[in-house]
């Protein structure tokens, strides 16, 4: 499975997804998120699993806890991939032109 295809299972999920926006944030503990998002706290460590195996998560043990953040090094390397595409390398220029 390449790289691509991982993110694309990696976010495949709409709680992926409203994960990702937290941890978008700051880092979060399985329990933290699952309060947020109303999840159980099983099904949250199960995504939390998925995206940490595709690359788009990283923990870390602070003491007994585990706290979960974005992996900027993945999510920096997917974006380079990403922009050699030439219609991705469009839209960006086209984006970033009509934010000034």
């Amino acid at each position: 499975m390449d790289q691509l295809e991982k993110v694309a299972k990696g976010i495949s999920d709409k709680n992926r997804i409203r994960i990702i926006n937290l941890l978008l944030k700051d880092s979060w503990r399985v329990s933290d998120i699952a309060f947020e998002l109303e999840l159980e706290e099983n099904l949250a460590s199960h995504h939390l699993r998925t995206l940490q195996k595709n690359g788009l998560v990283k923990s870390v043990k602070k003491g007994r806890e585990v706290y979960y953040s974005i992996n900027k090094t993945k999510i920096t390397s997917i974006v380079r991939q990403l922009i050699k595409k030439p219609l991705i390398k469009e839209i960006v220029k086209d984006i970033l032109k009509n934010q000034k």
